[in-house]
C-alpha cells in the first residue's frame, strides 16, 4: 500500500509549537532535531503538558514556538518576542 507524506512537522523544544519542514533526516530515534531541547523548572523537572515522574505540567510553554536555524534553535513567544538561539541539547534518560 503506497504512503503519501502530506506534511512534516518537527518540534525542536518539547511542548512548544513546532516547525513545518520540506525535508528532514531520520535517525534511529526518529526525526533528527525533534524534541532535542526542553525547558527545565527550578526543581529539575521537564516542562510538559502532563505531570509524570519526570515531567511537570507548565502550560506557559504552550505560548512559545521553536524553529531550527543554522546557529541553534530560536524560541518565539506568541507576542513575537524571541529568545536567542538555544544551544544546550536535552538528553532524555
Amino acid at each position: 500500500m503506497p504512503v503519501t507524506v502530506v506534511q512534516i512537522r518537527r518540534y525542536p523544544v518539547k511542548s512548544m509549537a513546532g516547525e513545518y519542514l520540506d525535508t528532514v533526516e531520520l535517525g534511529a530515534r526518529g526525526l533528527i532535531g525533534d524534541r532535542w531541547y526542553a525547558v527545565e523548572d527550578a526543581a529539575g523537572h521537564v516542562a510538559s503538558g502532563k505531570t509524570t515522574r519526570r515531567f511537570r505540567r507548565h502550560d506557559e510553554v504552550f505560548a512559545y514556538g521553536a524553529a531550527s536555524t543554522p546557529d541553534g534553535v530560536v524560541v518565539t513567544h506568541a507576542d513575537g518576542s524571541t529568545w536567542p538561539s538555544v544551544t544546550r541539547r536535552w538528553t532524555p534518560t
